[in-house]
């Protein structure tokens, strides 16, 4: 589930095994245009640091390559989330330290298991091939591969390829509007962050 993350675990003298609550930035999503008639949200903003490489002579990436990509869930009940975890850090709080399992935590601020089987299935949909997934703690994830063109398809990008083996994707990500406030970021579309500091 995106926003947790860095958990330590603590097992004090009563022998309940707590994790930690550390929490992360996730990219929330905006409203976006529709396509097929399926209403669609913008899912993430896309990375810029290549613009200035992409113009009308820019390729797209070779349409078989095949990419590799991890979903994110997002935080439900972000309020509460942030009450508890003032209250955590509260020395006054009675719930000062009270700190929450990453089972706990994901039955409080998690997708459902009808919420991970949905997105699941709307990937597998799409012709992507899911390799691996986890659902019930704070990082519950689905990973999987596809090639360019089915992920372009699936989420309404081009991914282009101003350098050899840079890609990056020409618009932001959009999803299906069911999956607005579940599914938190894509993460593989593009290898901007993997530039050598001398490019």
């Amino acid at each position: 589930m995106a926003g947790f993350c860095d958990w330590s675990y603590r097992s004090p003298l009563g022998g309940l095994l707590l994790g930690a609550l550390s929490l992360c930035g996730c990219a929330g999503s905006t409203s976006g245009p529709a396509a097929g008639g399926a209403p669609v949200v913008q899912l993430q903003n896309r990375p810029t640091a290549l613009d200035s490489l992409i113009n009308h002579s820019t390729p797209e990436a070779p349409a078989d390559k095949v990419m590799t990509l991890e979903l994110e869930f997002a935080v439900r009940n972000q309020a509460e989330l942030d009450r508890l975890t003032a209250e955590i850090d509260d020395p006054k709080s009675p719930r000062y330290q009270q700190w929450l399992t990453p089972e706990e935590m994901h039955a409080k601020f998690g997708e459902s298991q009808a919420q991970f089987d949905a997105v699941a299935s709307w990937l597998q949909s799409q012709g992507l091939t899911v390799t691996d997934k986890s659902y019930g703690t704070n990082e519950d994830y689905i990973r999987f591969t596809g090639t360019v063109a089915q992920v372009d398809k699936a989420f309404q990008v081009h991914i282009m390829e101003p350098q050899f083996e840079l890609y990056v994707p020409k618009e932001p990500p959009v999803i299906p509007a069911e999956f607005n406030g579940v599914i938190a970021r894509i993460n593989g579309l593009d290898n901007v962050g993997f530039m050598s500091s001398g490019n």
